[in-house]
């Protein structure tokens, strides 16, 4: 049996839809576990008894978050092979684990699975980085790849939407399951036959992503502090769906600034979403991961619960540090 773990975003899809396309695996010797973006701690759905000489697969989530599911799931399974960008100090040897991990702020995980696979699905790759909001990165192996600025513009909207469609509390609140989503995109050849297929979930994901973008930009962004920029927003389905997308267009648009989107939730707290200056785009794990339920990696993060009355001590924190990350910039 063969286990693909991977994150809901369109990092975590197009990593494995990179992967299958090169090692197809049968459906009926594919188990997926999968949720929405925040849902990380994903080797924990996996038991003992379905570990047992398995051969798993762990696609973009935080190693540091799964650090002893991982130790666990070793001890049973024939293999695990893990690629990842996000945080990974607790990382370990062990003779049935291989690990692609690189936190470099450049790079997401379907660049690093690009680069395992010798270019095989370049298409794939460049579409995911879009979504993961590293426009530079995906720019850069577009032209190697001599695509046209049509082209170009075409996987980007293609890659903002399946991100798009991870953000939520719960499946629920998602237009396609992560699963369901990485099963249909499967049956194309390549990202631009998703586009030109009417049928596809793309038009679906497009028609959802434009009222929602609408939503979000009709609530004022507050800039009290120095060098951060913050967005409320309600709990509402809508919101969880557009909050990570959000702050990818509103960082690309203030590179100078953190962009904070802090989005109300089921629990009386915030979820937060981080994103680092795009001019200095480091450190956003490291603040996320000072507050419990935070984490992420250099360029992004976030909380899945912080408490309201955290909120001024978390933009304070953010602001401190993007302040002095402008301040050495111009020394």
């Amino acid at each position: 049996m063969h286990i693909d773990v991977f994150n809901g975003d369109a990092d975590g899809i197009f990593s494995l839809i990179q992967l299958r396309k090169v090692n197809p695996i049968a459906a009926e010797k594919q188990r997926l576990v999968t949720g929405v973006k925040r849902d990380i701690s994903l080797v924990s759905k996996i038991s003992d008894t379905e570990a047992s000489q398995a051969k798993i697969t762990v696609l973009d989530i935080s190693f540091d978050k799964n650090e002893r599911e991982v130790a666990r799931v070793l001890t049973q399974s024939e293999s695990v092979f893990y690629c990842d960008h996000h945080q990974a100090k607790k990382l370990f040897e062990d003779k049935r684990l291989t690990t692609f991990i690189n936190t470099d702020p450049a790079v997401c995980t379907a660049l690093l699975i690009n680069d395992y696979l010798q270019n095989a699905q370049p298409l794939w790759a460049v579409t995911a980085a879009y979504g993961d909001g590293l426009d530079d990165s995906a720019e850069q192996l577009a032209d190697e790849l001599q695509l046209t600025m049509a082209q170009k513009s075409s996987l980007k909207e293609l890659g903002v939407l399946v991100n798009y469609n991870g953000y939520g509390n719960t499946e629920a609140d998602l237009h396609y399951p992560p699963a369901e989503l990485y099963n249909s995109l499967m049956t194309y050849d390549d990202p631009f036959a998703v586009i030109a297929d009417t049928a596809s979930p793309y038009a679906r994901l497009k028609a959802g992503y434009e009222v929602d973008l609408a939503n979000a930009q009709a609530i004022p962004v507050q800039s009290e502090v120095k060098a951060v920029l913050v967005v409320e927003l309600p709990n509402a389905p809508w919101a969880n769906r557009i909050s990570g997308t959000y702050g990818n267009i509103l960082a690309a648009q203030n590179r100078d600034s953190a962009i904070v989107i802090a989005s109300n939730n089921l629990h009386d707290s915030l979820t937060i979403s981080l994103r680092a200056s795009k001019n200095n785009p480091y450190g956003a794990a490291d603040i996320c991961s000072q507050f419990a339920t935070g984490g992420g990696r250099e360029g992004a993060a976030g909380i899945n619960a912080l408490p309201v009355s955290e909120l001024s001590q978390f933009v304070n924190l953010v602001s401190q540090t993007y302040s002095n990350q402008m301040q050495e910039s111009e020394t």
